[in-house]
């Protein structure tokens, strides 16, 4: 790719629908949640945090990424190191400003374009896919490495988010192709159980399910 994309870009650049623009998923639960957890991981890869026995800690202060000075400053409020679910919580981390800075990101990179949509009261930015992205790219590449084994931390934290974000529709549209796949990326996980990037990456997410399915039962209750 002509811009290295982190990992939480690619994972926002596979949820814009490639045609109608705005992202996939019905509620935008899955990707939501998942854009915070992977920006947990790829702070891990820059050693702004360490995850150690299941929770969160800062190694670095400061960060001349704008998200991750964000992120390191709702993080310090906390007077003790917390469980990875603890900072996917409402409130805890602005889920609309992790998007909103992603959002610039793809569109700095030349990979979305982003137009001014409003109903009523209510006004939201939609994303389209901009010419010559590399979305097509990302998925071949994403095939790949299902059928090969990996050994980067930032691969295996990208196969390991796709189920929780809802995105390996997006790869394989055919269902038989997708359970192969599901199956594929299960068996490495299992396979590698003692590695440090797979543990990293299996607890991020079940995190992201369990806070997934607790905002559901509380929306809907």
């Amino acid at each position: 790719m002509e811009h290295v994309l982190t990992l939480s870009e690619k994972l926002l650049l596979l949820a814009v629908r490639p045609e109608k623009g705005g992202l996939t998923g019905i509620s935008g639960d899955e990707i939501d949640y998942s854009l915070v957890g992977a920006v947990l991981l790829e702070m891990t890869l820059s050693r702004h945090l360490a995850f150690v026995n299941n929770r969160v800690e800062i190694l670095a202060e400061r960060s001349d990424t704008v998200l991750y000075t964000y992120m390191l400053e709702r993080m310090a409020r906390s007077p003790r190191p917390r469980k990875i679910g603890h900072w996917l919580e409402p409130f805890t981390i602005s889920k609309k400003r992790i998007l909103a800075e992603l959002y610039q990101s793809l569109v700095h990179k030349k990979e979305i374009r982003l137009e001014d949509r409003h109903f009523l009261f209510f006004k939201w930015k939609k994303p389209f896919l901009a010419p010559g992205n590399h979305a097509y790219n990302l998925i071949n590449e994403i095939k790949n490495l299902i059928y090969q084994t990996c050994e980067r931390p930032e691969d295996i934290f990208l196969l390991t988010l796709l189920e929780p974000g809802g995105l390996l529709r997006r790869i394989y549209p055919e269902r038989g192709m997708r359970n192969q796949a599901r199956q594929k990326i299960r068996q490495f996980l299992e396979k590698n159980q003692s590695s440090e990037s797979v543990i990293q990456a299996v607890q991020t997410a079940k995190a992201i399910k369990i806070a997934i399915t607790a905002h559901r039962a509380a929306t809907t209750a």
